[in-house]
């Protein structure tokens, strides 16, 4: 029913106008919209279905004398071109993206770009000089890094990071070349010591679905990813066995290195990747765990 989606995003737009309006009244001079599925779709359908809606809104942000920032979640790659076409002041993009290979497009939409320092690797789990030395090689390998750019976390951070690993990134940011000097030779933490043993997935008797998340209680795309999951585990019951490895926890950080997960979340069912990044339909997944019978 696109026409009826269409309506529906429209109608999402005007409510995040008058949000914007009660933010800006009450002295915000940021104002960021996320959405977490711009990761799930074509630039086609983006084109189709959002970018009337995020123009809109980025354009009476403008208007009411504030800066606008297009927050994405996931894989947005093919679509960041797309972003830039809405207008927004600023993007934000997490992980999933490597942000030096998007800045010479955002740069030619003379949009800023903003990320994307790893929540848990990094923040979380990392010392100061991990984050420090982040920051610097981070700086050091976006092409025009003076114009354009604010290094900041890829998402909202873990509550638990400790404050001194912000103050290392602050740090790196503001003195960039003595820090780079401090941190030259530095190696960071090495997650692949941490033993992690994996299931014999030869030997399984049922079903075994992974789910490799940021974290599902605070990650939108995590949230559906664990949620088909969840929804698969129901209508199975028994004859399948669910788990949800949190990227917040060392030992599963170590698991999706011996894995070689390369993007959150993802999906393996008996130990082999079947949905990364791309959240499947219930559909698509049933198909995929009968297989696995």
């Amino acid at each position: 029913e696109p026409e009826y989606v269409i309506e529906l995003v429209k109608f999402c737009a005007e409510f995040v106008k008058v949000e914007s309006k009660m933010y800006i009244e009450a002295g915000m001079d940021i104002i960021a919209v996320v959405d977490p599925l711009v990761s799930q779709i074509s630039s086609d359908h983006f084109e189709e279905f959002l970018h009337e809606a995020f123009s809109d809104v980025f354009s009476y942000v403008a208007e009411l004398g504030a800066y606008s920032s297009f927050f994405v979640c996931g894989d947005a790659t093919r679509n960041i071109e797309a972003m830039c076409k809405t207008k927004p002041h600023a993007i934000s993009i997490d992980e999933n993206i490597h942000l030096p290979n998007i800045k010479d497009l955002t740069d030619s939409y003379n949009v800023v770009v903003g990320g994307n320092i790893p929540l848990t690797t990094i923040m979380l789990h990392g010392s100061q000089q991990d984050n420090m030395k982040f920051a610097i090689d981070l700086i050091e390998s976006t092409p025009n890094k003076n114009k354009n750019f604010i290094v900041s976390p890829g998402c909202d951070m873990p509550y638990d990071v400790p404050v001194e690993n912000t103050v290392g990134v602050a740090q790196a940011v503001i003195d960039f070349d003595s820090v780079k000097k401090m941190v030259e030779n530095y190696t960071s933490t090495d997650y692949s010591t941490i033993e992690v043993e994996l299931p014999d997935y030869s030997a399984l008797t049922k079903p075994f679905v992974e789910v490799f998340t940021l974290d599902s209680s605070s990650c939108a795309a995590c949230t559906y990813m664990m949620a088909v999951a969840d929804d698969l585990k129901a209508i199975y019951g028994d004859r399948i066995d669910v788990i949800e490895y949190k990227f917040t926890i060392k030992e599963n950080i170590a698991r999706c290195m011996k894995m070689q997960v390369k993007q959150l979340p993802s999906l393996y069912i008996n130990g082999e990747l079947k949905y990364s990044s791309i959240i499947p339909s219930m559909d698509e997944l049933k198909a995929e765990t009968e297989k696995a019978f």
